[in-house]
């Protein structure tokens, strides 16, 4: 099937360089034309009918691309839209997406293949929704999908504005009420994608919302952040056994590990209250990480301030010795007073004190940002320690240390490319060449501008072409000799990155 496309864009040069990107009659996609407005563009629609795919950019004259977009999908909700920004429209792109928009590209960093990329998603969404359409037995089933969707995309333009309820929005306001809100997290991301890279979350993701809605009649899911879940469910009964139940049922169909929070809406007016209620609760986990399941109880809230970098300095020239000072404060931090956010910002902070100008800057600030990243406080102090003892390591051998970084990169390169097919972790690199598992990943992602689970896909990928096509090997035998132990995956993964299935790309590429 051709899928219609078109490109909005004041600038000329712009529209040519979209237009000349792609090779769109090889994607099967037609170029229906490229125009210089949104006026223009909303009256061509009018004129050629279907458009599957809008390309444009945010600020143009006389019509602005969000105010196009509105328009376009008000006609045609399925519309998949990619918005074309500069650097100092994020405001305009987070509205954009809040509205429904696929995704966005920037002006200054557009290249060929990561618009490809965008483009194939725009495709991978259209196909995935005819093949949810295909699925249902009768009009009436399509409808309700339908409705369903516009909903979903109802409530998390509310959760995403953080505006209160508006009357006009009749979706809402037609919500069954109560409603349960359960808000889970996907944790363990780092190991996700150690393992798997940075796609594998994405493609779970997308197949609990098909299956959920597959098996529940009523109710609604969708992501909401970079690693978190929404569900609305109708039955407010024991919402601890429907969670629980809703938990085991995700956790046996993948492989993630999900913290669930939840809250009672009882009114469409208060959907981004339970949404802050939910959130509020499942920050819980951060310190009670062996708890799974977090109902929302008035009075969590936290009061404590973090440590400035000043108070630091004080209190670190007062004290006898640091260990005191240190073991003063993570106290403190298991008092559960404090957020989160915060005992990350104090814990960053300590770090720069101890050696601000003393190790590598870029380094300390990789360690300090793994220490955002930290789900649980007994993750962070872990973190914390590891930097201290880095740094100290650092100082103490950075006059006599028998290996450069290129040298350490150099031989754990060699490694990767002779044993890539083979099981292979962060960890065991890490051990080869002898350094921390933290160190190598700061290390490999400053030289190399990728992560290293995503630089071994890159050349597992590469390989499974190779063997795709100059041998008949069966799918499931390509997976295996590229280094896949998961056939399923890498079917999905294979055609994420690539565009094309296994066998419709060794259908093209067989010698």
């Amino acid at each position: 099937m051709v899928y219609n496309v078109m490109i909005v864009d004041d600038e000329p040069i712009i529209r040519f360089g979209l237009k000349s990107s792609i090779d769109w009659e090889d994607k099967n996609l037609h170029l229906i034309g490229d125009f210089s407005n949104g006026k223009q563009a909303l009256e061509a629609m009018e004129r050629t009918g279907h458009v599957d795919i809008l390309i444009t950019d945010i600020k143009m004259p006389v019509m602005d691309g969000i105010t196009l977009m509105k328009k376009a999908l008000q006609v045609n909700p399925k519309l998949k839209v990619v918005l074309v920004s500069s650097y100092n429209e994020f405001e305009y792109v987070r509205e954009g997406l809040t509205h429904g928009a696929v995704d966005y590209i920037l002006k200054q960093t557009l290249e060929p293949e990561q618009f490809s990329k965008t483009i194939h998603k725009c495709i991978d969404k259209i196909l995935e929704e005819e093949k949810v359409t295909e699925r249902l037995d009768h009009a009436e089933l399509a409808n309700k999908i339908h409705e369903r969707r516009k909903t979903e995309q109802s409530i998390k333009r509310i959760l995403l504005r953080k505006e209160p309820f508006q009357a006009s929005e009749q979706r809402i306001e037609n919500l069954p009420m109560p409603q349960l809100l359960l808000l889970g997290s996907i944790k363990d991301l780092d190991r996700l994608q150690d393992e798997f890279g940075f796609l594998y979350k994405n493609l779970i993701i997308e197949e609990i919302q098909e299956r959920f809605y597959r098996e529940t009649e009523d109710g609604y899911c969708f992501p909401i952040g970079e690693n978190e879940l929404i569900f609305f469910l109708g039955n407010t009964e024991e919402p601890r056994d429907t969670v629980n139940k809703l938990k085991q049922r995700i956790e046996k169909e993948t492989a993630l590990k999900l913290v669930f929070s939840y809250a009672v809406v009882s009114d469409p007016g208060k959907l981004v209250d339970g949404y802050h209620h939910a959130f509020l609760a499942g920050e819980q986990y951060f310190f009670q990480s062996d708890m799974v399941i977090f109902p929302y109880e008035r009075g969590n809230e936290m009061h404590q301030k973090p440590l400035g970098l000043e108070e630091i300095k004080a209190m670190l020239h007062r004290e006898d010795s640091l260990e005191k000072f240190l073991e003063v404060r993570f106290a403190r931090w298991k008092e559960e007073d404090m957020h989160p956010d915060l005992i990350k910002k104090e814990a960053g902070n300590i770090l720069k004190v101890l050696y601000w100008n003393k190790v590598d800057l870029g380094v300390l600030m990789d360690y300090i940002s793994s220490m955002d990243s930290s789900e649980t406080l007994e993750e962070l102090t872990g973190l914390f320690h590891e930097a201290r003892n880095e740094c100290d390591m650092f100082l103490e051998s950075e006059s006599k240390h028998p290996h450069t970084d290129n040298e350490l990169l150099d031989k754990a390169l060699a490694y990767i490319h002779e044993h890539f097919t083979q099981e292979m972790t962060l960890q065991h690199v890490a051990d080869h060449i002898h350094i921390s598992r933290n160190y190598f990943s700061i290390l490999f992602k400053r030289f190399m501008d990728i992560n290293f689970i995503d630089y071994v896909i890159s050349l597992r990928i590469n390989k499974a072409k190779e063997l795709l096509s100059h041998t008949s090997l069966k799918v499931y035998e390509v997976a295996g000799e590229s280094g896949f132990n998961d056939v399923k995956y890498f079917s999905k993964l294979f055609k994420k990155i690539t565009g094309h299935s296994p066998g419709d790309y060794r259908t093209e590429h067989h010698k």
